[in-house]
């Protein structure tokens, strides 16, 4: 039986699915399958048939051993693609080729009658690179994103250059050598990423914070670049702080602007518009202020009025600008630190140009969206009062600023939530984070938000990744349930003995927290102190499981045990550490917490992809409660 692909579409994404499809099958059956020209005598036939639906539709329909995968977006025929790989029983488990498990198909696979019809539950479905990555983790990533029914993807600042510039220059490890990173290389590698993203058609993000820095002459590209100082020039753009205008610990983007200085709106304006005539590749351009806050400007103008009115005279200005420009980016704007609290005089004008972003990063995650009360449990929002707010940790409070803007503000929008950005370090079996995600995200239709996007290290699979495989699932269809995409995941993942290893992770998970991990509540913590040591427990009594299964298992069911060996061996680390910190015995937590670091960054090279070393260390010694970090940063 010979299969030939034709599409009927010239589009460059719809002609990438058709050569995906192709790869697969023939790796899958080894039959000789061809591309051709010629739609009517093609066995598989992949269709472009747009509308009007913002939400991405896909049909499939196999009878009488031909098949046609139709999409209503580019995206949506790739998505098709998989779906229909799906369907025959791949699974695409990590990012990177190496981690896909692909059955073994019968010569006569397409003898079987299929359909297949669907509509996106969200419209945003997507991720915003974090952390340390190398350029292949960034394509391997991108690569992995419509395997799972995601759409997007989220280039944060001017380019990848911060995220590549950490690993490459391996900060927070001094095991390994710096190696060489110029502009031209960089210049290079974002390119590669750009042509990922366009190539599969993904809704492109891009930028966020930086645009304040651009105003007073720093590249956002640098990120959180920080030791730089403040021409005298620019002064009074700054925002005047404690009676100070300066940057915010030398750093660009810390720093927020004087909004009363009449020169301030139009300069930030014109530098955004400038961008988008130049980036015309980008679909949603994120226009966010400083990422800092209780840095608010202080001058008498200011303080008559509020920073999110400020904000919003911003955004209709910058409206005006890229509609005189004859552009129609979309421009995503942000609720965060004191941008949650909604303006009080101020509207959006024209909501059709704008998708508003709730970002509630200061959350707990050991409960869902869907556990509130929301019938006696939204407090009214205080009152803002400037440069002396403290971010809520409780779903509830953060709600509240959500609906607060909602009265006015009826357009697009979405949540852009922190999972995989921190929480997730705290769960240690990353089974709770990953039904949290579930809940969260099956429950965005009753907070009239039209999808997620995850802020997050893109190297996030330690133990597993569990988490961003039901995240992007229940993304696209979220009447799938939770226990059924754990028990598909870990079937493929780990054969067999699955069950045993969800039984041990959830174990885990069950005597961790997120919340304590990122300092909410107390250091010392004796009920912790004992989940901690239990977890220990479990850790080292796994490790019989694991030398049976080892010497039992091929492929890619070998590596994913040889990962969950290694996750036993450094988080048993981790967790005695906590529970150290926990009893209150800070200098042997401290020990401990040394021995895990060591042991994390002298594996790196052989686990790269599993762990991000640089933000785990980060994220402890920022909020855990640990010190030690490099002795190189020493």
């Amino acid at each position: 039986m010979s299969i030939s692909i034709a599409t009927n579409s010239s589009n460059p994404t719809v002609k990438f699915a058709a050569e995906e499809l192709k790869t697969y099958l023939i790796t899958m059956s080894g039959l000789p399958i061809t591309t051709t020209t010629a739609v009517e005598n093609a066995t598989i036939t992949l269709v472009l048939n747009e509308n009007q639906n913002e939400l991405d539709q896909v049909a499939i329909d196999q009878t009488d051993a031909t098949c046609q995968i139709t999409g209503n977006q580019p995206i949506a025929v790739l998505i098709g693609v998989y779906e229909y790989l799906h369907h025959l029983g791949a699974r695409f488990l990590r990012p990177g080729k190496a981690h896909e498990l692909l059955p073994e198909l019968a010569a006569d696979f397409m003898l079987t009658d299929y359909h297949y019809n669907h509509v996106a539950s969200y419209k945003h479905r997507g991720v915003c690179i974090e952390g340390a990555d190398s350029l292949n983790n960034i394509v391997d990533f991108i690569d992995w994103l419509p395997k799972n029914g995601f759409n997007s993807f989220f280039v944060q600042f001017e380019n990848s250059y911060t995220f590549l510039k950490r690993w490459y220059d391996h900060e927070s490890n001094n095991y390994l050598a710096k190696e060489k990173l110029t502009n031209a290389t960089v210049d290079t590698m974002n390119h590669t990423i750009d042509q990922a993203i366009q190539i599969r058609g993904l809704h492109h993000h891009r930028v966020g914070h930086g645009w304040t820095g651009e105003v007073l002459g720093y590249s956002s590209k640098f990120g959180w670049e920080s030791g730089v100082t403040l021409p005298k020039e620019k002064a009074p753009l700054v925002a005047l702080v404690n009676g100070k205008r300066e940057l915010i610990n030398e750093t660009p983007i810390f720093t927020s602007l004087d909004f009363a200085n009449p020169e301030v709106n139009p300069k930030m304006a014109q530098v955004i518009v400038d961008y988008a005539k130049t980036h015309t590749n980008v679909d949603y351009l994120h226009v966010w202020l400083s990422d800092a806050n209780n840095n608010i400007c202080e001058c008498d103008d200011c303080q008559k009025t509020t920073p999110s009115d400020q904000y919003v005279q911003f955004l209709n200005v910058l409206d005006e600008q890229l509609t005189a420009a004859g552009l129609s980016t979309k421009i995503c704007f942000l609720l965060y630190h004191e941008l949650l609290f909604a303006p009080e005089t101020e509207t959006i004008k024209h909501s059709e140009r704008f998708t508003m972003m709730f970002a509630p990063i200061s959350r707990t995650f050991e409960k869902s969206y869907a556990d509130v009360d929301y019938q006696n449990g939204i407090p009214a929002t205080t009152p803002y009062v400037r440069n002396d707010i403290t971010l809520p940790n409780s779903l509830e409070a953060n709600l509240a600023f959500l609906f607060d803007w909602q009265k006015q503000f009826k357009g697009d929008s979405f949540v852009y939530d922190y999972p995989l950005g921190r929480a997730h370090y705290g769960d240690l079996g990353y089974m709770h984070i990953s039904k949290i995600i579930s809940r969260d995200i099956k429950f965005l239709d009753n907070l009239n938000l039209n999808g997620y996007i995850s802020c997050q290290e893109l190297r996030s699979g330690l133990p597993t990744t569990l988490p961003n495989y039901v995240m992007g699932r229940t993304l696209w269809d979220k009447s799938v349930s939770y226990d059924e995409l754990c028990q598909e995941y870990f079937q493929a993942a780990f054969g067999m003995n699955s069950q045993a290893v969800i039984d041990y992770l959830q174990a885990i998970s069950d005597h961790s927290s997120s919340d304590y991990f990122n300092a909410i509540g107390p250091r010392h913590n004796v009920e912790m102190a004992q989940k901690f040591e239990k977890i220990v427990a479990l850790t080292h009594g796994f490790l019989t499981t694991i030398n049976q299964e080892l010497p039992q298992t091929t492929g890619v069911q070998r590596q994913n045990w040889k990962v969950l060996d290694y996750h036993r061996q450094a988080y048993g680390q981790l967790a005695l550490a906590l529970a150290d910190i926990a009893n209150g015995k800070d200098q042997l937590a401290e020990d401990e917490w040394q021995n895990f670091v060591d042991f994390i960054k002298l594996h790196e090279n052989e686990f790269q992809s599993y762990l991000d070393v640089y933000r785990i260390i980060e994220v402890a010694t920022n909020y855990a409660g640990f010190k030690y970090k490099d002795p190189v940063e020493a």
